[in-house]
C-alpha cells in the first residue's frame, strides 16, 4: 500500500455515489474505486447473516485485487449492523455511513427528529444499539422510519427521469410521518441514496432541515489519511465497477447513463465477486 494506493467506496447501488462526490470534493487528488454491487441490491432487505457474507466477500476481494488504502462502505445498512464484526475479519481499515443523529440533536428547535432509512436498518436491534450509544438528551424524541421505497426511486433513475412520480412516493413515505408528528423539523438522510432527492424534499418541506452524513465521512477519510501520512499528491482518477444486477433490471449501460446524468461520463467496467 502507498499513498497513491486507491480508496475503495462501494455500495449494492448507485446510491453511494453520494458519498463519492462529496470525498472527491474534498479530497480531488486521490484515486477512487467506486463499485456498484448490483447483484447484491438491495441491502436493506437481507438478513444479517447475509449482509455479512456479502460485505465480507467484498472487501476482501478489493484487498485481493486492488490493495486499497481505505475502504469506505458507503451504506447505512450493513455499517450499522456488520461493519464492526467484519472489520475484525480483515486488515483494510474501514469507515461506514452513519445516521448523524448527534448533529441533528444539537440542530433541531423542537427536539423531534427523524431517521430516514431502510427497512433493514430501521428494524435492526443494532440502530437501537447505536442511537443509545449516543447518549442524547432525554428529551430528544426519535422517529425511525422505512424509506425504501425512496431509495426505489434512485436506483432506477426515476427521480431524474420522472419528477410527478418521485414527488407523489416521497410525499406517500413523508406526508403520514408529519401528520403522526407535527413536531419534526430535522430529518437524517441514512440511506446514501437519499442525498439525491434533496432537491425534491427542500421543495416539499421548506420548513424541515434534512442532514446528509457525506461530509462527516469525507471528514473522517481526510483525518484518516492525514494521520497515516498517506494523503496522495497525484491527480485523482475514478475507476467505476459494476456486478450485473440479477433480475436484469438495470444493464450497465443503464447505470452508465445515470452517472453521465449525474455529471460522470466514464467507461464502467462489469466485474464478477467470488
Amino acid at each position: 500500500m502507498s499513498k497513491d494506493s486507491p480508496i475503495a467506496v462501494f455500495d449494492s447501488g448507485v446510491g453511494s455515489y453520494s458519498i463519492m462526490r462529496m470525498l472527491q470534493k474534498e479530497l480531488s487528488d486521490e484515486h477512487y474505486l467506486y463499485l456498484a454491487d448490483r447483484k447484491s441490491f438491495p441491502y436493506g432487505s437481507k438478513t444479517h447473516q447475509e449482509l455479512g457474507e456479502i460485505i465480507l466477500c467484498t472487501v476482501r476481494w478489493l484487498e485481493e485485487k486492488y490493495q486499497p488504502k481505505l475502504i469506505i462502505v458507503a451504506s447505512n445498512t450493513p455499517s450499522i449492523q456488520v461493519l464492526s464484526e467484519v472489520q475484525s475479519k480483515v486488515k483494510s481499515k474501514m469507515i461506514g455511513v452513519y445516521p448523524p443523529i448527534e448533529k441533528a440533536a444539537t440542530i433541531t428547535k423542537t427536539r423531534h427528529i427523524a431517521i430516514l432509512a431502510t427497512k433493514g436498518a430501521v428494524q435492526s436491534s443494532e440502530i437501537d444499539n447505536f442511537i443509545a450509544s449516543k447518549n442524547l438528551p432525554k428529551d430528544i424524541v426519535i422517529h425511525k422510519v422505512d424509506a425504501s421505497n425512496l431509495v426505489g426511486l434512485v436506483e432506477p433513475g426515476t427521480f431524474q427521469t420522472d419528477p410527478q412520480t418521485t414527488e407523489l412516493v416521497i410525499r406517500s413515505v413523508v406526508d403520514p410521518l408529519l401528520s403522526k408528528d407535527k413536531m419534526i423539523d430535522t430529518m437524517t438522510l441514512s440511506s446514501t441514496h437519499l442525498p439525491f432527492l434533496l432537491t425534491y424534499l427542500q421543495k416539499l418541506y421548506p420548513n424541515v432541515f434534512f442532514l446528509d452524513p457525506a461530509e462527516i465521512v469525507a471528514k473522517q477519510t481526510k483525518d484518516y489519511l492525514t494521520e497515516k501520512n498517506i494523503l496522495s499528491s497525484k491527480d485523482g482518477k475514478i475507476m467505476i465497477l459494476t456486478t450485473v444486477d440479477k433480475a436484469g433490471k438495470l444493464k450497465p449501460k443503464g447505470l452508465k447513463m445515470i452517472f453521465k446524468n449525474l455529471g460522470l461520463d466514464t467507461e464502467i467496467h462489469v466485474v464478477n465477486i467470488v
